[in-house]
């Protein structure tokens, strides 16, 4: 029998905003991104494991985080999470045991 995903609804007690990107034309040929929140729904933020340069609060460390929520299909790599002031940048999302009761977010603090 397959174990099934240990994370409780109580769990679920931060505050989550999606932020999808926007590009528009710069008028030089590049292009400029802008963020538009999308949705907002409750989560859990788990750190992981910190990267190169996260000693001493260095520039450049990366700090990596597991976001889990109920299952959604609206949260996509390349999007971002806000969670009050941080932005985390989304990695990957899966389904962690195949339910589609739960979806977990890879995702790594964004620097602007």
């Amino acid at each position: 029998m397959t174990q099934l995903y240990a994370l409780r609804p109580g769990q679920l007690r931060k505050r989550l905003v999606l932020e999808t990107p926007i590009d528009a034309s710069d008028g030089g040929g590049g292009t400029t991104r802008s963020w538009q929140v999308a949705t907002s729904f409750w989560g859990a933020v788990t750190p992981l494991a910190a990267g190169p340069g996260i000693d001493a609060e260095q520039p450049g460390g990366t700090v990596r985080y597991r976001v889990t929520c109920r299952h959604r299909t609206d949260i996509r790599p390349g999007h971002r999470l806000r969670n009050g002031t941080q932005t985390l940048r989304v990695d990957a999302v899966l389904d962690p045991d195949g339910t589609r009761r739960w979806t977990e977010a890879r995702c790594h603090e964004h620097q602007p």
